[in-house]
């Protein structure tokens, strides 16, 4: 009996034989909306309707995986050739969450729980549709994105080369006012140290220059006073007027002679000399140390712009996405071309879902709760069926053991009594031969 609830029924409903499923492309189509091929044989009316919704899953997935394939190929330099089966694969997927999707509103159950289920599914087919719609959309904007990307970067290029140069001058440390943190280059200190010399070379003979200035100034004025008090010339104030070599002649005289002995021009005029010969030698090293860091700077500053570039040689899709939010912020028709696409892709992803709910409750949809109840029913005869056979066989076997416990104890009794029987007829032997 389990066997016969077991088989499948050799009719349908309306007591015809049932006829083995045929593929075809309708079929086929069918598939992927989960319905049941021979309860749709009861309402052949309703597979024009099933059909349409599979193609819209079809189309859903053939979507999906050309915008896998286009994002496939914006990261990778792959063929598509390559990419193909992946492609595919994700099209598989995404036509299965679609069934899935669309299996879980068969039925005619209704209520708040119908709608529940149909903004959950809603939501999740909004969230695959915009998964699916972002690569293609990337895909047909990638020229313009890419010009945009190659504009933000040839700019970045040349504000890291001018940031360098600003931070790295030919000549002279950097520039105060300028963040400079990871501009700076080790270009060694040669230049800027010869130059600090000649800096301070420069600054002692400017000081020896002044004082070897004051001297021969004071010199000279302590030469026409003498002069003028040793020939007479009158000077109010300073001066005589009485020529010949009288005693303020000879303190004018001793004035001059005492400052020329704590004051050694000659010798400050050979100190100055030096100090401009030794000036000119470091200004020849200086300015060859300065042709040498301006040759090390530019060699640093060109090959750090080359890695720099060589960092901007490929791009990712990440960097598509950024820039087409930057295209769609500056351009209004990419933008709203942008949005449409998005909505058109969302749109046909969710489509399935809205075509189930917006066709409601079908034929189909009562046949298979009434299938669904007949089989819970059966289920539920095969389990009572299997439940009570169960408990017979145990309740037989109980009986069967009760009768075989009955049997025993009758046995033990007969043998006791037995036995007993056989200690009387013994004791009576015994005390027979004793009476005799």
């Amino acid at each position: 009996m389990v066997d016969t609830l077991h088989r499948p029924p050799l009719t349908d409903q309306r007591g015809r034989p049932r006829r083995p499923v045929r593929f075809t492309p309708g079929t086929f189509l069918r598939r992927f909306t989960g319905v049941d091929e021979k309860i749709l044989r009861s309402v052949p009316q309703e597979r024009s309707r099933y059909t349409s919704l599979g193609g819209i899953v079809v189309s859903s997935a053939l979507i999906a995986s050309t915008s896998v394939l286009g994002a496939l190929t914006l990261l990778s330099q792959v063929s598509p050739l390559v990419l193909l089966p992946v492609a595919v694969v994700w099209g598989l997927i995404i036509a299965n969450v679609d069934r899935f999707l669309i299996t879980s509103l068969h039925g005619d159950n209704g209520g708040w729980s119908r709608w529940g289920n149909v903004l959950i599914r809603l939501s999740l087919a909004v969230v695959i549709g915009v998964f699916i719609a972002e690569p293609l959309t990337l895909k047909i904007f990638q020229e313009r994105l890419d010009r945009q990307i190659m504009l933000e970067r040839d700019q970045a290029v040349s504000l890291t080369e001018s940031r360098y140069k600003e931070c790295n001058p030919l000549r002279g440390p950097a520039p105060s006012g300028i963040d400079c943190t990871g501009y700076l280059l080790d270009i060694g200190d040669k230049a800027l140290a010869v130059g600090g010399k000649v800096s301070q070379q420069e600054n002692i003979l400017k000081a020896a220059e002044k004082r070897l200035a004051d001297d021969i100034e004071r010199r000279e004025t302590l030469e026409g006073l003498r002069d003028r008090e040793c020939f007479g010339v009158k000077v109010k104030g300073q001066t005589t007027g009485v020529p010949g070599d009288g005693p303020k002649c000879k303190v004018r005289q001793n004035d001059l002679d005492t400052f020329l002995a704590g004051h050694d021009i000659a010798a400050q005029e050979t100190e100055v000399a030096n100090l401009k010969t030794a000036i000119g030698s470091l200004g020849t090293d200086l300015a060859t140390a300065e042709e040498e860091r301006a040759a090390t700077i530019t060699k640093k500053i060109t090959e750090r712009v080359e890695e720099k570039r060589q960092a901007y040689a490929n791009i990712g899709l990440l960097d598509r996405w950024e820039a087409l939010g930057t295209v769609a912020a500056q351009n209004g028709m990419v933008n709203f071309a942008h949005w449409l696409l998005r909505l058109i892709f969302v749109l046909l992803d969710c489509m399935p879902i809205i075509s189930k709910t917006l066709n409601g409750k079908t034929e189909y949809d009562r046949l298979l709760t009434q299938e669904l109840r007949a089989g819970a029913a059966c289920h539920e005869a095969e389990l009572n069926f299997t439940t009570r056979q169960t408990t017979g066989e145990y309740e037989i076997r109980l009986r069967e053991e009760e009768r075989r416990l009955k049997a025993e104890r009758g046995r033990i009794d007969r043998d006791q009594r037995i036995d007993e029987a056989s200690r009387d007829n013994e004791i009576d032997r015994l005390a027979r031969t004793f009476m005799t």
